[in-house]
């Protein structure tokens, strides 16, 4: 069970904003450090004045019972009740005080009026009366003590001085404090404005706005930051550029490694697992025979740019075109455990996206287009390739070029694999394939047992019915 302090703390953490401004967190300091500062002084006043309000009470008590004992030393010499009685009257009825008393050395008392105690035996401030102070003092005769002089005064004067002092450093704190606080948050806000701009400026950044700049006529420390982060802007700019262009002539994974090791591009590579596809135009060479070249042109462009999107719904990268054909690896560029299925898949939405295509063609009087379809995985080698002055990032090794070998044995519009990729139950269960059979492959000392991948599986089957229907539309899948 949580302790009261930690609940208290997850209370506390639960109302506590997400985001406070620097202009608050400076004008919240200043203002509490004003504050503090005139709360200080108005106690230290405060102390001062009710210490010295205190003084002067007790030297007017002091000097108010030394006049009585003077006054009254003859008449206690002369034991006169009626003048003491008459002087303790008198001297009780002035101003501020609230009592007077003689009282004889045993004790007892010789005259009295007003807020004194009965006997000197008991306190000489009246109990219960906190603003009531009383003082005490001997009368004497050569040395002989006579008796005692007590006089009481009233502080209510002294109280309701500080009272008014108290009010009046009040109003004056929450005065200052108010326009204390309403400056330092002027001067909160003026001193974070280029902090807030700093802050807009990286999230237009981090948005992609590499366009961004910031006006820089400071000539202090932030108009140095403000300065390099254009300059940085500036450099995010042309490295978006740079990268924008190269991705259009590689995949965005490899111009995106390709822009992030400027300072390690060299030949060689490392072996991965991985996919590959490829796939062309069955009967390329009579097709264009019959189109004029910039229907070639348009044709192969509309087709590749289906691939390219294709691909891109199951995780994979153009590696290049080749002519009438294009080479597509999965798992190469970026980690992907389900390179199997999503290359297999993309060959299966590819095939089912040019049906659909060539009936919308013969409808119109074209002639259909047809592709084969060859997938493979395995271990490849992917790196650099070439030379020192022109090199090229793609995929090599024997899986690469059995996929390429099964693509050539196939039909158009067939998906061929090798069988020993269906030994994997869960691929197995992805797919509806049927035997091939065994292909003599150039290259490859023994036949290949190989499939013909009919269609994905239900569960996958509604999510590529609604990317073929965005890309024959042009909607955006639901």
């Amino acid at each position: 069970m949580a302790s009261p302090l930690l609940r208290l703390r997850r209370h506390l953490t639960a109302y506590r904003p997400a985001h406070l401004p620097v202009a608050h967190k400076l004008g919240l300091s200043i203002s509490l450090l004003i504050i503090g500062c005139v709360t200080l002084l108005g106690l230290v006043i405060i102390n001062q004045q009710s210490r010295l309000l205190h003084e002067q009470m007790d030297g007017f008590g002091q000097a108010m019972v030394e006049q009585l004992a003077a006054t009254s030393r003859e008449l206690v010499l002369a034991d006169d009740s009626l003048a003491l009685n008459a002087l303790i009257i008198n001297l009780a009825g002035s101003p501020r005080v609230m009592g007077a008393a003689v009282y004889h050395r045993d004790g007892h008392p010789l005259a009295r009026s007003g807020l004194v105690p009965e006997t000197l035996d008991q306190p000489v401030a009246p109990p219960h009366h906190p603003q009531v102070s009383g003082y005490a003092g001997d009368i004497r005769f050569q040395d002989v003590r006579l008796g005692s002089a007590v006089v009481t005064l009233s502080q209510v004067e002294q109280y309701t001085a500080v009272r008014h002092a108290v009010t009046a450093i009040a109003l004056s704190t929450l005065i200052i404090s108010l326009l204390a606080g309403i400056a330092a948050f002027l001067m909160g806000k003026h001193l974070s404005r280029p902090i807030d701009q700093l802050m807009l400026a990286t999230r237009a950044i981090g948005a992609g706005d590499y366009r961004y700049r910031l006006e820089t006529r400071r000539r202090d420390e932030i108009g140095q930051l403000m300065t390099a982060f254009n300059r940085m802007a500036r450099g995010l700019e042309e490295k978006s550029q740079v990268e924008g262009a190269l991705s259009r002539y590689v995949s965005v994974g490899v111009a995106r490694k390709i822009m992030n090791n400027l300072d390690q591009l060299e030949l060689g590579g490392h072996q991965v697992e991985a996919s590959v596809l490829f796939a062309d135009i069955a009967g390329f060479t009579s097709l264009s025979e019959q189109l004029p070249p910039d229907q070639v042109a348009r044709l192969l462009n509309e087709y590749f740019s289906y691939v390219s999107r294709i691909a891109h719904c199951y995780r994979g990268t153009i590696d290049k075109f080749l002519g009438d054909g294009v080479m597509v690896v999965f798992g190469v560029t970026e980690e992907d455990p389900d390179h199997r299925f999503h290359a297999i898949a993309c060959g299966v939405m590819l095939q089912r996206l040019v049906s659909r295509l060539n009936r919308i063609r013969v409808a119109a009087g074209q002639l259909p287009v047809r592709f084969r379809v060859g997938v493979n995985s395995g271990l490849m080698l992917a790196g650099n390739m070439g030379a020192d002055d022109r090199m090229q990032y793609t995929v090599v090794g024997d899986t690469v070029n059995l996929a390429a070998r099964l693509m050539g044995s196939g039909d158009p519009g067939q998906i061929i694999i090798p069988a020993a990729l269906m030994e994997d139950t869960e691929l197995a269960r992805a797919l509806h394939t049927r035997p091939h059979g065994y292909l003599s492959l150039r290259g490859k000392e023994a036949p290949v047992n190989t499939c013909v991948v009919e269609d994905v599986s239900e569960p996958h089957r509604p999510l590529m019915e609604r990317h073929i229907h965005a890309l024959i539309t042009g909607e955006s899948p639901s």
